[in-house]
């Protein structure tokens, strides 16, 4: 009998290339002196977990295999390894939170522009944006709002501090230069603080070659609304580290953001221009050096009033920019990481009175991991963030800062070989509010080889933002922090060539935060969100697969009323499919009813997508696109217009 009681990543690695790993045959313990095991493809940055995962180990792999296998240096399969749900990377089926993820290929298949098209696709997520690509997007996971939702790109928190409810505007975010997004759901303050009650969303860049050498990616597109957008990338591997960097632009003509069949015909342009890089070293067999930077800068039209209605002249700029860097030590019995990150988002409204926006954000953490026993492992650390904002007209600036320390812990159990235990604990000392201790507890159960059940419960809390306490437009500075529950339990179950699962969550937060008349207030009582998800796989054929998922959500407030542009019912369809001769396609219908903006209900909608790929060789594939098949007329945010029927043609490939 052989079974893997545990590995980790060799000097440091940030994927899964160089994994040693521990056997024990007949009893004893072996290591395989780095055996080689051939892992499903992952794209993953260099930095693309956070900040808070390190080089510890992947604690209490279970793996089966035969003797003579191992003996001739086998190759073993692991499950999808999951960055985002802890302090530590752990198998899918092994971690009691739910976590969506979408790869590369995966975004490839859909070929959308926007990282909230696909994004859009997973249960329990939905979007509302205010107009065409470029203009202010907004992600909600099971009815919350994005300031519920710390947005992370390569390790880097990209939300922005000078916005009015700290947030991430996905908007620009385009899908060029990305590898695989991590979406964690329910609250998660435990791992990572102020602002995570919805959720987590864990984006990495292109990552290196999986083996040792260099690949050069490319991306051109053009289509409807005179849309361009193309992307360049060089990734190599090599003995002692990595380097991975890209470069892409879109610009496009785009249609009236304020809706055209409202009368609006002045279209509202956008184009963007983005840089990221990440690599990292070995100075030692024991000491990992890396780095990662993100740059971009757009240009937006946008349309706004109430009525919202066409605008000649208002356009803003928004320039962002984070690095981060780190240095990783495998120690005899703790594995160590220190590291820093800096992130800014500076917008400029030029014919606006107040015409600046800057936010800042800087942080230093450092994190220890060490085993217990073969199935035991503890995870601990501190950090220490700044946040400052910066606002003026021509005439009166304003400056407004506060910081964060942190110490925080994970512990995660084996309790048996189909059990597993994590357990989280965080407390933050904040600058203007004192102490606050969050936590979280998560059950992962292999009830049967083909099913598992999830079970997680945790607390969080949300600290006032620097523009609620101290903007210019209704501040107040007796705001408390919003504190939160939440509870989950999940299932799924996988059949054979069907696969399902489903899960029912509930959130509450007390005292939440809303601008009512003049300014933000502290609303007494309890907001809700609760509902279930249910998501499922069927393979047809060898070929073609249909997926689809159902979320129901209730997000109610203290006085009982629906929660704005929060639907009821979201559901997703889709076939897939991959033939003979290079071909591949994908259809998806989106189906969106019950939801108000305001107290004013909204025309339930049904959007469909297609996409048609045909490999050439192994060095480019074409692909057609079609956003908004039937030519659907709808509005996610009241006031502002949707994509008619669009066409989108391209060419993509790597050699």
């Amino acid at each position: 009998m052989i079974t893997l009681f545990r590995a980790r990543r060799a000097s440091g690695a940030t994927d899964l290339s160089g994994v040693v790993a521990t056997i024990t045959v007949e009893g004893r313990a072996t290591p395989t002196d780095d055996i080689p095991l051939n892992f499903e493809r992952m794209f993953h940055a260099v930095l693309g977990t956070t900040m808070k995962t390190s080089t510890s180990a992947l604690t209490a792999l279970l793996l089966t295999s035969s003797a003579a296998f191992a003996q001739e240096a086998g190759i073993f399969t692991l499950d999808e390894i999951i960055f985002s749900a802890g302090l530590a990377e752990i198998e899918e089926d092994r971690t009691g939170v739910s976590v969506e993820t979408i790869t590369e290929d995966e975004l490839e298949d859909t070929s959308v522009v926007q990282l909230t098209d696909a994004l859009e696709s997973l249960p329990g997520v939905n979007i509302t944006q205010n107009g065409p690509l470029g203009t202010n997007a907004a992600l909600r996971i099971r009815g919350l709002n994005g300031n519920y939702i710390p947005v992370l790109i390569n390790g880097i928190d990209v939300t922005d501090t000078s916005s009015t409810q700290t947030s991430f505007n996905f908007g620009p975010l385009s899908t060029m230069g990305l590898g695989r997004v991590e979406v964690l759901y329910g609250s998660q303050s435990a791992i990572y603080g102020s602002e995570a009650i919805a959720g987590v969303i864990s984006i990495s860049t292109l990552a290196a070659p999986e083996e040792n050498g260099t690949e050069f990616r490319y991306a051109l597109e053009a289509g409807s609304y005179d849309t361009q957008r193309g992307m360049i990338g060089v990734a190599t591997r090599f003995d002692r580290g990595e380097l991975s960097f890209n470069l892409n632009r879109v610009t496009t003509d785009g249609f009236s953001a304020a809706d055209e069949n409202a009368g609006n015909s002045e279209a509202d342009g956008f184009d963007s221009t983005a840089f990221n890089f990440a690599g990292a070293y070995d100075l030692t067999d024991t000491v990992r050096v890396g780095g990662s930077l993100i740059w971009q800068d757009s240009y937006v039209n946008y349309d706004n009033g109430f009525p919202i209605s066409d605008s000649l002249t208002n356009f803003t700029t928004t320039d962002l920019r984070g690095a981060r860097i780190f240095a990783q030590i495998d120690g005899a019995n703790i594995d160590h990481e220190v590291s820093a990150q800096y992130s800014e988002t500076l917008r400029r409204f030029p014919n606006s009175a107040r015409n600046v926006f800057q936010g800042t954000r800087t942080g230093f953490a450092y994190l220890g991991q060490t085993d217990l026993g073969a199935t035991q492992a503890l995870s601990f650390g501190a950090e220490h963030v700044s946040e400052t904002y910066f606002s003026s007209t021509a005439t009166t600036p304003l400056n407004a800062d506060y910081w964060i320390g942190s110490v925080f812990a994970e512990y995660t159990n084996s309790l048996t070989s189909d059990l597993d235990l994590s357990l989280s604990a965080r407390f933050d000392e904040h600058s203007q509010f004192g102490g606050n201790t969050t936590g979280r507890a998560a059950l992962a159960w292999r009830a049967g080889p083909d099913t598992l059940v999830r079970a997680s419960v945790a607390t969080g809390f949300r600290a006032p933002s620097l523009n609620e306490m101290f903007g210019p437009f209704g501040a107040n500075a007796n705001l408390q922090p919003e504190q939160s529950r939440s509870l989950e339990l999940g299932v799924e179950h996988d059949f054979g060539r069907v696969q399902l699962g489903g899960a029912v969550f509930l959130t509450e937060i007390d005292d939440l935060i809303s601008y009512v008349g003049a300014g933000y207030t502290q609303i007494a009582g309890t907001t809700t969100t609760e509902g279930f998800e249910v998501t499922g796989e069927v393979a047809l054929t060898d070929a073609l697969s249909f997926f689809g998922n159902y979320s129901y959500t209730d997000a109610r407030n203290q006085t009982n009323a629906r929660l704005s542009r929060v639907p009821r019912h979201d559901a997703t369809l889709g076939l897939n499919g991959t033939w003979q001769n290079g071909w591949s396609g994908q259809i998806t219908l989106n189906h969106v009813s019950d939801i108000f903006d305001g107290t004013v209900e909204m025309p339930t909608y049904t959007v469909t997508g297609l996409s048609v790929a045909r490999e050439v060789n192994d060095a480019a594939e074409l692909y057609l696109r079609v956003d908004n098949v039937f030519d659907e007329e709808y509005q996610t945010t009241r006031g502002y217009g949707a994509s008619d029927r669009a066409l989108y043609f391209g060419i993509r490939g790597s050699f």
